[in-house]
């Protein structure tokens, strides 16, 4: 059985490359919100739209323990994306997982992948509870 942090990695190899926190936040949200898919994740109302501590504070874990690497950009704009050492790991995660389960997630991440951060805000936003 493939962990829910692990799924995160995976996630973040078929994204790509994320450009801010605010956006990996929302990503997250709006999957377990409309695609249900729930990796545990606790979001509470904050400034730009639902936000997880403890899923940041997971980001943070795979940075020190160098699968992810996270970029600070120009203003406050951080850019995620696997390391050599998170891309290995993921091909041995995405071997772990079940078949409906890897199609689901693909799928579902190809309907926000190519949506703007606000568009992702916005969305997000109306969800909130």
């Amino acid at each position: 059985m493939v962990k829910d942090v692990e799924k995160l990695l995976f996630f973040l190899s078929k994204l790509g490359t994320v450009r801010g926190r605010t956006r990996f936040q929302k990503l997250m949200f709006l999957l377990k919100e409309k695609e249900d898919i729930d990796l545990g994740y606790k979001f509470i109302p904050y400034c730009y739209g639902p936000y997880a501590h403890d899923l940041q504070l997971e980001l943070d874990m795979l940075e020190a323990a160098g699968f992810i690497q996270v970029k600070h950009q120009e203003g406050n704009l951080y850019v995620h994306s696997l390391t050599e050492k998170g891309k290995e790991v993921t091909n041995l995660i995405a071997k772990n997982m079940e078949k409906n389960e890897l199609q689901k997630i693909t799928k579902s991440l190809k309907k926000y992948k190519r949506k703007s951060t606000v568009s992702l805000i916005r969305e997000s936003k109306k969800l909130q509870v």
